[in-house]
C-alpha cells in the first residue's frame, strides 16, 4: 500500500513539475506567482501582472478540489489546508494558469 501512495506521489510530483506557470489568454501571456511557496503560514498570495477578480482552485494529489476561492485581491487564506503538495489552478478572465504549492 506504501508503495501504491509512492507511486502517485511521484506521477502527481511530474505532473505538476510540467504544468506552464504562465497565464495565456488568446495572443496575451501573463505571468503568475505564487508566494512564499513552500507556504507555512495561513495565507498565501497569489500574484497576477493581469488586473481583475480571480477564480482559484486548490486540487489535491488525487485531484479532488480542496479549496475554491474568488480573489478580488492577492491575498489566499489556506488555513484549512493539511501540509502537503497541492495544485493550484488561477483563472482570470479567458486566462489561465496552473503551478504547485507546497503547504509545510
Amino acid at each position: 500500500m506504501k508503495q501504491l501512495y509512492l507511486l502517485l506521489f511521484l506521477l502527481g510530483t511530474c505532473a505538476l513539475s510540467a504544468q506552464e506557470t504562465s497565464m495565456t489568454s488568446g495572443d496575451s501571456t501573463a505571468e503568475i506567482r505564487l508566494h512564499p511557496n513552500p507556504a507555512q503560514g495561513d495565507v498565501v498570495y497569489v500574484v497576477s501582472s493581469l488586473p481583475g477578480p480571480k477564480t482559484v482552485h486548490i486540487f489535491d494529489l488525487f485531484g479532488k478540489v480542496v479549496l475554491e476561492r474568488r480573489l478580488s485581491g492577492d491575498a489566499l487564506p489556506i488555513e484549512t489546508l493539511i501540509p502537503g503538495v497541492y495544485m493550484v489552478r488561477v483563472e482570470q478572465g479567458d486566462a489561465v494558469a496552473t503551478k504547485k504549492l507546497i503547504v509545510r
